[in-house]
């Protein structure tokens, strides 16, 4: 079952890099047809702006799981560094991945609320306005997954550092007692 879920994060992890690498390439292309088109005006492209707004929103948010999948996301972590390799560092690492998950949960629900409810279609290409509220949810649920496996990781630190405490804690009640 963990050889399944880890190549299933692998796939993942190519599919949403490749797609960050594709949406930025043709995102370039696109901004330099543009530019090349006012400065050479051989043709119009009405709909290069609905192009580059779906290109632009696409990659932010698929980016950002692909960033939370790798846990290479903005963070500050002065705080955390400073609690490095204590138990209260453990814990106050579970507590903010506790509060990130249920954030990023909201913020899928939230998003996928919002993306269902849009009637709209485009004006130019008329496509439906769905497709550029679509990766919210979808990188959110992503960040979901990630965030509860960050949650669980962070469950199991507290305890082996309570297991660790614990087993130093007897190893020296026992140590003090042959030295007495």
């Amino acid at each position: 079952m963990i050889a399944l879920l880890k190549s299933l994060d692998k796939a993942l992890g190519f599919a949403l890099r490749w797609f960050c690498i594709a949406n930025m390439l043709a995102l370039t292309l696109v901004l330099t047809a543009v530019v090349f088109i006012r400065f050479v005006p051989v043709a119009t492209l009405s709909w290069s702006d609905e192009i580059v707004e779906w290109l632009m929103a696409s990659l932010i948010f698929i980016a950002a799981a692909a960033l939370w999948r790798e846990n290479d996301h903005f963070k500050i972590t002065m705080i955390s560094e400073r609690l490095a390799g204590t138990q209260g560092g453990r814990v106050f690492t579970l507590v903010l991945e506790v509060l990130t998950a249920i954030f990023i949960a909201l913020f899928a629900q939230y998003s996928l609320d919002l993306t269902l409810g849009v009637g709209r279609t485009s004006p130019v290409l008329s496509w439906p306005v769905t497709w550029w509220y679509a990766p919210m949810p979808i990188a959110g649920f992503i960040m979901v997954v990630y965030a509860i496996r960050n949650v669980v990781q962070g469950i199991r630190a507290v305890v082996e550092g309570c297991r660790r405490n614990r087993a130093d804690g007897l190893a020296g009640v026992q140590h003090e007692q042959r030295n007495w």
